[in-house]
């Protein structure tokens, strides 16, 4: 029986089973992960691995009641226990009638986001192109003396949503990443670098991605310290993307109503330099993260977050929007096992006009910075304040010098917002589903 077939007789039995007090939502996830890894020329390891479930919710006089199982074989037994655990959890919740609804949207509707391309790759085929990699690595440069982790892996997933509201909703999409690691050595070090490569279809450049990969880890071999104080910077791609994503719960409206986000009480107030727009963008032609609906069901459209500096809005669901008098963004997260949350889909930093090259050479004495780590630590979302370890090349008289020693950077989000001075035209797609370009900052402080 189709997944979609299988929720809809779900929601019948449990329908059955209850009273007309209680309002209903069923939510289904399945994800599969196929991956190939090679190693000393060979298929080191292949495996295969699915998971899914069913989360249900139950609604009763402004109570909500959750629960959920990874049984999607249904007998009586297994939807009685789910119906139960679903009752016990609302016994124990506060009762908010004007907040815990269901999405209203009476839709039945399935979409399908997936590739055939990426389905129709053989085995065969994959193995060849995890083994291209790893030979491609080790033809570049005799200094790379070991890739102990190298290969691909295909993803697979579907959601459905169905509710006493009218709401049936299916999606299913795919997606295919490149991966390698690998370890370099001269006289005088030894440097490891780990890079990722994901997208929709099956376009790789396995030449592009693998000399990006070997140029910087050779790279570090020759690193050396820097000075502490403060320089005027550039942040990559991959360096924004890193410092925007740290800081996403800031626009969450959940963070915001319980007062966890520096953001509270500044909508429709400058946060940021006049040439900052960030969008969320559910479906576009780049998106890793498209989306046509939330994990309420509710349909996904279009959001201006910031505006020329300025903070449009906050990111809501259903529940927050409703204590706001509001419509949700159909930023609702969740997955069958958890509740209700809130994220963006696609965030986009939009591009500037200039190139990276452009804004490195607007910098006498400085340092570009490429990577960032320690976010789960270093980073104070009440605050603002950041202190992170970073890797990165120091400029000097408007061009790349030398490899810089890990380092920290520190400073705080609404001071680095506002002091972005320009925009590279050199977004990234194939990371993560927040896109950003390069960004020139006028300052931050440096410690080695």
């Amino acid at each position: 029986m189709e997944r979609s077939e299988k929720i809809k007789e779900i929601f019948n039995i449990v329908k059955n089973k209850l009273d007309n007090d209680y309002k209903i939502e069923i939510y289904m996830s399945n994800s599969g992960e196929e991956e190939f890894t090679v190693r000393e020329r060979d298929l080191d390891k292949y495996t295969f691995a699915e998971s899914g479930g069913i989360g249900l919710k139950l609604i009763k006089n402004g109570q909500v009641g959750v629960s959920f199982t990874e049984k999607i074989d249904f007998n009586d037994e297994n939807i009685n226990n789910l119906i139960n655990n679903a009752k016990n959890s609302l016994k124990y919740a506060a009762s908010e009638p004007e907040f815990n609804t269901l999405i209203e949207e009476s839709e039945e509707k399935a979409y399908n986001l997936i590739n055939k391309d990426i389905t129709n790759l053989t085995n065969d085929e994959l193995k060849k192109i995890s083994l291209s990699i790893e030979d491609k690595l080790y033809s570049l440069d005799k200094r790379i003396v070991n890739v102990p982790s190298c290969g691909l892996a295909r993803y697979d997933f579907s959601k459905h949503i169905i509710n006493s509201n009218g709401i049936c909703k299916e999606e299913k999409k795919n997606s295919i990443s490149y991966y390698a690691e690998v370890i370099a050595k001269d006289s005088n070090a030894v440097k490891t670098f780990f890079d990722v490569y994901s997208s929709k279809d099956t376009k790789f450049d396995v030449d592009s991605f693998c000399k990006n990969i070997v140029d910087n880890v050779v790279s570090k071999l020759e690193a050396k310290e820097i000075k502490s104080g403060k320089y005027k910077t550039v942040f990559t791609s991959k360096a924004m993307r890193t410092m925007i994503g740290a800081y996403l719960s800031l626009f969450s409206s959940e963070a915001v109503q319980k007062q966890l986000s520096l953001l509270q009480g500044k909508l429709n107030k400058k946060i940021a330099n006049e040439i900052i727009n960030i969008k969320d963008i559910p479906m576009f032609d780049n998106g890793l993260a498209n989306t046509n609906f939330d994990g309420e069901g509710s349909a996904t459209k279009d959001l201006n977050i910031i505006t020329n500096g300025v903070l449009n809005s906050y990111l809501y669901n259903n529940y927050t929007a409703r204590k706001e008098n509001r419509k949700t963004t159909s930023h609702a997260s969740r997955g069958f096992k958890t509740s209700i949350g809130i994220s963006c889909h696609n965030l986009i930093l939009e591009n500037g006009i200039n190139t990276q090259e452009e804004l490195i050479s607007q910098i006498k004495d400085g340092i570009l910075v490429n990577s960032l780590t320690g976010t789960h630590a270093g980073v104070n979302s009440i605050s603002g304040d950041f202190s992170l370890q970073a890797e990165g090349i120091k400029i000097e008289n408007g061009k790349l010098s030398h490899t810089a020693n890990p380092f920290i950077v520190s400073g705080n989000i609404l001071d680095f917002l506002n002091n972005i001075e320009m925009l590279a035209n050199d977004t990234d797609y194939h990371h993560s589903s927040i896109y950003t370009p390069s960004a020139l900052i006028k300052e931050l402080s440096f410690s080695s």
